[in-house]
Parts: structure tokens; sequence; C-alpha cells
């Protein structure tokens, strides 16, 4: 910027030959008269600086010139081409008076063209009409959305071609009063005719090492990604059940989705694998779905690309790439990711925008009380998600090459038109979500999601299924664990498989089928809700007698233990007082003794005598101290009284 403003303060502007912007040498040049006649400050200050860009760009030499305008565009905030369209306009037979030339008088009106074959009111009043009942609806509407309904009114109800009614930039037009306009951002002009992604494998010392992958055909590098899709669903009695994730897989040389999986949770490891497998095998769809093309793309890829989620990184993703012979690859910049963040735009602004219960993906774009608009449930929104995947975005031009479709560009880049595939369909079991083991019961049956599915069945002839006994591959199973593995988009079937033991892998044993169901599809989330279901309706019938009934019961024995206690502890002082031991008066050593004939030598607290030693009791007596022994007359001695409260406790200490 500086070496331009010194540039132009060195060197004055001047007209240059051949440009008749002056008339005679001692008179004003005609865009300066121009100039001071318009009123408008700012327009004449907008004016002025364009003079200045162009007498600054023509006398730059052919060197700089180029340099020049890319400075002046970034000055004026203006594109390249733009700055370009003023020089060439200014080279004209009017000279620099054509940057400065007031604007005509009927701009800014609305003005038609002969070749359409409705009037201007009717296509007007058609754009109106589209875009109000859009908002009255909650909808998300755009110009763009606008246009395409106009192209679809036009074409496929009036059968008119291109040019016999409004270009998008008429429907802008009528619109842009009514939607505030936004600041835009420059566009990004993108790689160029190659395509090269800059990836990593992980890091080595400390840094990050680095892969650039040149796309040059189909099925060469695939991205996945997830994001939350902006609509309130509900399930089937109405209630509100959220907004649901998608993740899917984008073929990165044609931009053709390849597969896709919805989930109510955040999405991890076991939705990339399962939006994987779906991707790879090849999909035949339920008349239901009312496509107007095939779902035609499949294959294995050579390389995987996603950023650096836990999920991407896990070990259950990592092990299904090593068995299917791919290369995981982490992107190095946020930007490699343009293409699937283009696709999660298309989808709002082209598919979510116009499905009620549209919630925006920001609170500025948020309308007032979604949820009261939610009335679409899970089945519908991913039968018109799939519509829109392949009749739509398969189906629009590739934006790099004008005359191809996504899907005409996916079929020209295969190597022999033929893509690679797995030899059989058990190779991507890996991919199903892996539930806890489970026992084998008696006849060959297995309990998962409250549901009962046995390898017991067959088709009769009418093909209604019935029990057959010799069909039991499980017989030799029972009472053992096994893994099972299933669909979430249908667990009618579920596939069994043996444990992995000693080092060697899992071996498929067969496929068992719900007993109890009788329908050939159920998603896990369908069935989530009919249990749901059951578990308010019965919550709704009235079961007050039985918890009247325990109430009463424990409330019963409840009293009975309280009275029985009482009972006890009754009777057991009754035999407390009965007892011989209870506040007796003991009798133990006597009352009075005379003292010359009782003169222990010691006693104790008690008043106890010490019994005699082992020696005074073998000690013989002299013969006059037996006869006299004899002889003494017997003294009839009281015991003493005592009082013992607790007898227990008086015969511990004593004893």
């Amino acid at each position: 910027m500086e070496s331009l403003e010194t540039a132009s303060a060195a060197q004055p502007p001047a007209v240059p030959t051949g440009v008749t912007a002056l008339v005679e040498e001692d008179q004003q040049p005609a865009h300066k008269i121009l100039i001071e006649l318009i009123e408008d400050l700012d327009k004449r200050r907008e004016v002025m600086r364009k003079v200045e860009a162009v007498e600054d760009i023509i006398q730059a030499s052919d060197e700089l010139k180029q340099e020049r305008i890319q400075l002046w565009a970034d000055r004026l905030e203006k594109h390249p081409s733009t700055i370009d369209r003023w020089v060439r306009k200014a080279m004209g037979p009017d000279g620099l008076a054509s940057l400065a030339r007031a604007t005509r008088s009927d701009a800014g009106q609305i003005k038609g063209c002969k070749r359409w074959k409705q009037s201007v009111e009717y296509w007007t009043e058609f754009i109106l009409k589209t875009y109000n009942d859009g908002v009255k609806a909650k909808l998300g509407m755009t110009r763009s959305l606008v246009n395409n309904q106009l192209k679809g009114h036009a074409e496929l109800d009036l059968g008119l071609k291109q040019g016999e009614y409004p270009s998008h930039m008429f429907v802008y037009n009528i619109l842009d009063p009514l939607i505030e306009k936004k600041n835009r951002k420059v566009r990004n002009p993108g790689q160029g005719p190659g395509i090269i992604i800059k990836v990593t494998t992980g890091k080595k010392d400390g840094k990050w090492v680095e892969e650039d992958i040149e796309v040059i055909r189909s099925n060469q590098v695939w991205q996945i990604d997830h994001t939350r899709l902006d609509n309130l669903l509900t399930d089937e009695s109405g209630g509100l059940a959220g907004s649901v994730w998608i993740t899917a897989v984008i073929d990165s040389w044609s931009g053709c989705v390849m597969g896709y999986h919805l989930s109510f949770g955040s999405a991890g490891s076991h939705e990339v694998a399962l939006a994987l497998r779906h991707a790879i095998l090849q999909k035949h769809c339920e008349p239901e779905y009312q496509l107007r093309h095939e779902w035609e793309v499949c294959g294995l890829p050579e390389y995987i690309v996603t950023d650096r989620a836990k999920e991407f990184r896990s070990a259950h993703l990592k092990h299904i790439a090593s068995d299917l012979n791919i290369k995981l690859r982490l992107r190095l910049y946020t930007e490699q990711g343009g293409i699937v963040e283009r696709l999660f735009l298309a989808i709002k602004t082209e598919f979510s925008a116009l499905v009620l219960g549209f919630k925006g993906g920001s609170l500025k774009e948020r309308p007032e009380h979604p949820e009261k608009y939610a009335c679409v449930v899970y089945e519908d929104y991913a039968r018109w998600l799939v519509q829109y995947l392949v009749d739509h975005h398969n189906q629009h031009l590739y934006p790099r090459v004008a005359n191809q479709t996504r899907l005409m560009r996916w079929w020209a880049g295969l190597p022999d038109l033929k893509p690679r595939m797995p030899v059989s369909e058990r190779e991507l079991d890996l991919c199903l979500m892996k539930t806890l083991k489970r026992n084998v019961e008696e006849r060959g049956c297995v309990n998962f999601e409250k549901l009962v599915y046995t390898a017991s069945l067959s088709r009769d002839v009418e093909g209604h299924w019935r029990y057959n006994k010799s069909a039991n591959f499980l017989k030799d199973y029972e009472g053992k664990k096994v893994i099972i593995r299933y669909n979430p988009t249908n667990i009618i079937y579920v596939l069994v498989y043996t444990l992995e033991e000693n080092g060697q892998p899992s071996k498929f044993l067969g496929t068992i089928r719900a007993r109890d169901l009788e329908e050939e599809r159920l998603s896990l989330k369908e069935w989530e809700d009919r249990k749901r279901k059951m578990r308010e309706e019965g919550k709704a019938i009235d079961q007050t007698s039985i918890l009247a009934q325990q109430r009463d019961l424990f409330n019963t024995s409840i009293k009975q233990a309280k009275t029985l206690r009482q009972r006890r502890k009754t009777e057991n002082n009754r035999l407390t007082k009965q007892s011989e031991h209870s506040d007796k008066v003991v009798q133990l050593f006597p009352p009075e003794a005379p003292p010359s004939e009782v003169e222990p030598e010691s006693k104790d607290v008690r008043g106890i005598t010490e019994p005699p030693t082992s020696e005074a009791l073998y000690e013989p007596l002299p013969a006059e101290d037996l006869q006299s022994t004899q002889e003494t007359p017997k003294i009839q001695i009281q015991p003493a009284l005592y009082v013992v409260s607790d007898w227990n406790e008086f015969v511990e200490e004593g004893w």
C-alpha cells in the first residue's frame, strides 16, 4: 500500500492517449464535471476512488499492471475482475467519463423479458407467495430456495424451457428488500485443476509426519465426518424426539455421497463403522423411497481421510481398516475437509430448511418456537434424506466440470469402470455394532433387548415362519457363550459368532431371528419406542390395590414385631424375678468368730482367709493336738450375710 501511495504521489495522474476524457487544454475533463454533478457525497467519493484507481493502473507498466490491479482490489475490497472491467471501460471511447456517468433513469425498476411466457406480475406474485408461505411455516427460506421452487414450477408444472421464465437475478431483486443483506465473504478460488490433500499418519519426534495425496480417480480417497442436522423430529405418539446426527462418507474425486448413517446419539466409532459399511455395499432401496435414480455408488476405498476426533482414532476403526486393506489418514489442515462441510451446508439450506421443525444452525437463524411445528417422524425423515442425496446431490453438476454430474464423474473416474468390492458381505460384519456376550439358552435361544431370538425357525411352503428342530445350528452351543452382532436399522435378524479363544478369530455360525415379531424390518429406535410406550401404558393402569396390599402387610408385620418384642421383654422380666439367684441373701462366712480361734494371717478385700500352703496341709499333727482336736466341742458358726444384685457378675469377679 505504501508503494502504491508513493507512486501516486510521485507521478500525477494523466490521461492516456486515445482517451477522450479531456476536451481541450483550457477546459476541465468531462469526468470531473460529471463528478461535481453528483449530489450524494458517498457516491461522489466512490466515483473519485474509481477514477484514481484506473488512472494509477493505466500509468503502470505492463509488468506491474496485474500487481496494481490486485493492490487496488484489496484496497477497495473488490474482486480483481471488477477492477479490470473498470480499466477496459475507461479505455473505451468515453474514457474516464464512463466511470462517472450518472445512473439510468429506470435504474432500480424491476423489468421483465419479452421471451417470458408469463407476465412480470405473475412471476413476482409467485415469488412473494412462495417466500411468505415458507416464512409462515417456519422454514429456513433463502433466495436460492425460492429460485429452485420457481424453476421447478416453470419446468415441471408449466413445461417451460430456460429463458422462458425469470433467472435467479430476477428472484434476488424481488426478495432483496425483504431479506436482510449479509456481509459476503470473498470466495475461496480453490486448489485449481488438481486435488491435493495434505494428511498425516501421526507424530514422530514431536512433529507431524506430512503426506500429500493427489486425488486422480474415484474411490481413491473417501472423507468421513458427522454433524447434527437442523430439524426436530417426533415419535409415533407425537412427542418430541430431538434431532439426529448424520455420519456421511464422501468420495473426494466426484463429490458423490457414498453412504451415511443416522443416529439420535452423538456419533462414535460404531456409527462411523456403520456408515462405512453402508458406503461399501451396494444399495437396494425399497419402493417406498420413490427414487427417480438408482444409488449406484459402492466399492472399497484406498484411503479414508478424517479429522483428529477420538472416534476416528479408535482401535475399532483401525481394526476394520486393517482387515479391509484401507489406509487411515488424518487431515493436516481443517480446510482439507471442505468437501464434507459443503455437503453439510447443502443439506442445511436445500433439505433441512424445507422440512417442518427446522431449528436453524444458530440462534440467529432459529425461528420462534420450532418445537411447535415438529411433526415429522424418523422414518419419513430418513426416506426424504435419501431422496435428497440420490436424486439431488449426486445428480447435481460437478462444480469443476460443467457437463458432468457427480454420478457421471464417479463412473468416469473408476479404473476399468468397475469398483473394487469385498469377497463377501461377511468381511464387513466387523463394521456392525457388537454387543456383550450372550448365553445360548435351551433350544438354541438367545435373549437380546428383551426379545427372544431362535435358530429353530424356517419358512414353510407358504412362506410363513415355523418351528423346525433340525434348523437349530446352536444345539451344540447350549449353555455356552457366543457373540452377536446386529444392524441397528434392522434388529429382526442378528448374526451369531463364536468367542475368540486362544488367539483364534471368531467363527460365523449363522443368523437368528426374533421369535415373536412378524415383520421383516424393525429398527432399534422403533423397538425402543415400543417398549417405552408399553411401559407408559402399564403405568397408566390402576394398580393401587397392589401398593395397598403391600403397605398393609408391611404395617401389620411391623406392629406384630413390636408386640412380640414387648411380650418377650415382659416374659423375661417375669422369669428373672422368679429366679433363685436374683436378689437373695447369701451366707458365706460366719459373722461372729472368736479372735483366739480365728486369726487369719491375711485377708483380701472381702475378708476371705487365704488358704493354707501345701506344707501345712501335709505336716503331721502332734498326738496331743490331735487329741485336743477330737475333744473340742463343735461350734455352730453362722455364715456372713451378703446381698448379691447380679449373680452372673458376682460369679465372674469372685471365681
